[in-house]
């Protein structure tokens, strides 16, 4: 594997926190950024007589947050809870399961949620602000950046910004799914240095550790993209996220060079190990004598250039469909050429012109790009030779299903230099 930088990659404010300085994102930040995950589970506890707030581990967090800011951190918080504090306020002992009852409870339980944020944070005389996003915000590129400006804002004023998805009132196409997915998107479009999942085992698994005694613990995963475990052990059954849904959000923070930490959420004070270890981007035979993270530790994938606003943008848009690609036209996409139609083999789902879809190798995701046709037109384009796209689509017009630009690599372009010819 090639060396990696970690989490550090700019001087914190604080004289008490030291460190060299290393490269990795692109915008000018005088303190580095890191984004936390906090779910439901980590902020509930639930029995057969309902639901209550775990006090005890929202004040560790919070702590740890004031922990970090004072140490020269900026932080944003993406939480969840909202459905699960509104079934403490309306007295309910189990989660509603219809859609309209979940977004009137998460409408009642947000405000609730807020407050109590308030209350802990206002504690250490610290002051937060509420963003309810849904996946509709992500789609603009105008409207997502208004967005950025507002967070970023908000971090330049000393104030904590609280993200959640806005359950009461985003519908099923609207949704992100779980706050892993929001957080590593916020990751992504923000440039943070580092981001954090909560959840409720120490580590990830090879297989779940509640009914494999050979399970083993992941402390150092080097490269997220090609990760294959078993994710099939169930959750907490308070939230909407899972193991699965965590190794897709690092991937994706992964891919755009934004490292990325699985902890407790009972022991978010984890952190730190992480910081620790990442300090810098220590060589190998350094890295070697630090202790390891308390927790999972998923490397960022090398970046031989900026990820650049596009990219992160495409990073963020929802999928419609999937091309699969053979091996030449693989390796010509890790090496940053554009996807060539000729290199098509298969067309699944239906998407029209500038659509995001997945590219695909060997049946596994490779990268994501926009489309310059839409799915009828390609199935009739797919695997033509250049002569014969001309003669259909004459002069002048694109040859090219996804320009380079709009193309973005999920997995490393090494994964492709011992690829095999093409049939």
């Amino acid at each position: 594997m090639a060396k990696t930088d970690n989490f550090q990659t700019r001087q914190p404010a604080s004289p008490t926190a030291t460190s060299s300085t290393a490269s990795m994102g692109t915008s000018q930040r005088e303190s580095p950024l890191l984004i936390l995950k906090v779910g439901t589970s980590s902020l509930m506890l639930s029995d057969e007589t309902g639901f209550r707030v775990n006090l005890a581990n929202l004040a560790r967090l919070v702590d740890t947050i004031g922990s970090l800011r004072r140490d020269g951190y900026q932080v944003v918080l993406v939480s969840s809870g909202a459905v699960g504090m509104g079934c403490i306020k309306l007295n309910l002992t189990k989660r509603p399961t219809s859609i309209r009852t979940k977004q009137a409870v998460a409408a009642a339980g947000q405000s609730h949620l807020i407050r109590i944020y308030e209350d802990l944070f206002g504690a250490l005389d610290m002051q937060v602000a509420q963003l309810l996003l849904n996946q509709s915000d992500f789609l603009d590129q105008d409207h997502w950046k208004s967005i950025k400006s507002t967070i970023k804002e908000c971090l330049a004023l000393g104030v904590v910004p609280i993200i959640n998805e806005n359950d009461s009132t985003n519908t099923a196409e609207m949704r992100f799914g779980d706050n892993d997915n929001l957080a590593s998107l916020t990751a992504v479009q923000l440039e943070a240095d580092g981001l954090f999942l909560c959840t409720d085992v120490d580590y990830l698994y090879t297989a779940n550790p509640r009914s494999d005694p050979n399970a083993k613990a992941l402390r150092v995963v080097d490269e997220p993209w090609a990760l294959q475990v078993d994710t099939s052990a169930e959750g907490s059954g308070m939230g909407t996220g899972g193991m699965a849904t965590k190794i897709l959000a690092a991937r994706t923070a992964s891919t755009a060079g934004v490292p990325c930490g699985l902890i407790n959420g009972q022991h978010p004070e984890r952190i730190e190990s992480f910081l620790k270890f990442g300090l810098g981007g220590h060589s190998k035979a350094e890295e070697a004598k630090l202790p390891l993270p308390e927790g999972t530790f998923f490397r960022p994938m090398p970046q031989d250039g900026t990820v650049g606003d596009n990219r992160r943008w495409i990073l963020s848009l929802p999928t419609c469909a999937e091309l699969s690609v053979d091996d030449l036209c693989a390796r010509e996409l890790a090496g940053k050429k554009s996807l060539s139609s000729h290199g098509i083999y298969k067309v699944e789902g239906k998407f029209e012109k500038n659509d995001c879809v997945k590219l695909m190798h060997n049946g596994t995701e490779i990268g994501r790009g926009l489309v310059n046709f839409d799915s009828e037109d390609l199935e009739k384009l797919k695997g033509k030779s250049t002569n014969t796209l001309l003669s259909v689509l004459g002069k002048g017009c694109s040859l090219e299903a996804c320009d380079e630009g709009n193309v973005v690599m999920t997995v490393a372009p090494q994964a492709f230099e011992e690829a095999s010819p093409a049939n």
